[in-house]
């Protein structure tokens, strides 16, 4: 089913005139920045309805995909799912046990669908452009799974929005780079080092790559 059946139809139009655009609002265009800007809300809330429905594994691989990120599931992790209209039948269950979220259009308000997704394991916040400084708060539903963290990119994210990771007591890996506002890394890194003694934390302004399992 097409991505836009989620879209309030309000929004519908605005949205079939920026896929057949060739290009997304400029940033000189405070009209249509607006525009996209209330659609990137849509594309975040969480529709109670559809959760009932499918589960929050579907609704939580929807609101990745058509956001332009991507997921892996626990029964197939190679293959890593982008296109919504492929995604798995409704009627297939399955587990997300990784979500990539390289240039994405997700919000903080988008993070509530990780809750009951209790096999994620693995996110990567890379070049997320609307994540707010306090967006990585969503990340407590899954703090008893998530094992390995990338935040990079996310220029609205400062030394204080990285606090909470802090919280994730199960973190192994956890790698930070590239983070316009983020003033002193060293001292955050020293930090969430004190709150988790356990992980492996690179904090760097060079770009390096998780390790692999």
């Amino acid at each position: 089913m097409s991505v836009l059946n989620w879209i309030p139809k309000t929004l519908t139009k605005v949205v079939k005139q920026f896929r057949t655009s060739k290009c997304l609002p400029q940033a000189s265009n405070p009209i249509g920045r607006n525009i996209w800007g209330y659609v990137a809300v849509a594309f975040n809330q969480v529709d109670a309805e559809r959760l009932a429905k499918v589960g929050p594994n579907r609704l939580c691989a929807e609101w990745i995909v058509k956001n332009g990120g991507g997921v892996r599931f626990v029964d197939n992790p190679t293959k890593l799912w982008k296109d919504y209209n492929s995604l798995p039948a409704e009627t297939t269950k399955f587990a997300i046990k990784v979500v990539d979220a390289t240039n994405a259009s997700i919000m903080k308000i988008g993070l509530a669908h990780f809750k009951g997704c209790n096999s994620v394991d693995t996110v990567i916040f890379h070049n997320c452009k609307h994540l707010e400084n306090d967006g990585l708060e969503g990340l407590r539903h899954i703090r008893s799974s998530l094992e390995r963290l990338q935040v990079s990119g996310c220029y609205d994210i400062s030394d204080s929005g990285l606090g909470v990771i802090g919280e994730l007591k199960n973190l192994k890996q956890l790698l930070i780079f590239d983070m316009l506002y983020v003033k002193n890394m060293d001292q955050v890194a020293l930090e969430l080092k004190k709150q988790l003694p356990d992980c492996d934390i690179k904090a760097t302004k060079l770009g390096v790559q998780l390790k692999e399992k």
